[in-house]
């Protein structure tokens, strides 16, 4: 069975190039294009799409507007933004995947590749994102991505992160440990707003989490739950600027 996509763009010239980009797409099938909110309501409620390109910023609105009015989002989303700092960084907290204009192939492929994979966008990651784009950062949660589904976490209660190849253990001050396939670096991105620090190759701590830094050649932090973690010598000076 084909992909039934719709693609909602008010810019001509990013919507063409979308349209051409997608066409070579053999599971793809495009439905209908919008360029106004009010006719991708009624395209999504006609057409029953399965996947969605939606731009963010859709005068004289955002498409957030249009999808904090419905009860429920039955169709999977793939947002596309013109460096809309805000909003990638509400994307990455919620797991919910998205495209930089202009598109290029790779990146198309990357985000369709996902999609055949697994889902992208279930009820709850959507409601999170609206949430975290209108809540304050201390609020927020993180999707963490797992066999079963995603855990959703509060960023408030998370101590630590640590490496492992291509791993991340997550370790929290009320729960058990959660491992997820990520690296520390896309970790790092989707957590530096929110207090955290890379003190070294591998960890990330929670800077409101410390409780004790040991001096040393790099030194040492303890934090909340007992634990130690090496600080490197080339992290130091950021990371005893950030902890001032």
């Amino acid at each position: 069975m084909p992909i039934k996509v719709i693609i909602v763009e008010d810019d001509i010239h990013a919507l063409e190039n979308l349209q051409k980009l997608i066409s070579v797409e053999t599971d793809i099938q495009l439905l209908a294009t919008a360029t106004t909110l009010a006719q991708a309501d009624e395209l999504c409620l006609a057409l029953k799409p399965d996947l969605v390109f939606c731009d963010v910023m859709v005068p004289p609105s955002t498409s957030f507007d249009w999808l904090m009015n419905m009860d429920s989002i039955p169709f999977d989303l793939i947002f596309t933004t013109s460096f809309e700092e805000f909003a990638v960084k509400a994307f990455r907290i919620a797991a919910i995947d998205y495209l930089v204009k202009p598109i290029v192939s790779e990146e198309l492929n990357a985000a369709l590749e996902k999609y055949r994979k697994k889902s992208l966008a279930d009820g709850l990651r959507i409601g999170q994102l609206l949430k975290n784009l209108s809540a304050p950062k201390v609020k927020s949660k993180l999707a963490l991505p797992t066999f079963t589904g995603y855990t959703f976490v509060d960023i408030a209660d998370i101590i630590r992160c640590e490496s492992d190849n291509t791993y991340t253990t997550f370790y929290f001050s009320n729960r058990e440990q959660i491992i997820v396939s990520k690296t520390l670096k896309e970790v790092e991105g989707m957590l530096e707003d929110y207090g955290f620090c890379r003190v070294h190759n591998s960890h990330l701590v929670n800077l409101a989490l410390i409780k004790e830094y040991f001096k040393g050649e790099g030194g040492q932090v303890k934090l909340a739950d007992g634990s130690v973690v090496d600080v490197s010598r080339r992290r130091k000076e950021d990371f005893l600027s950030k902890l001032r």
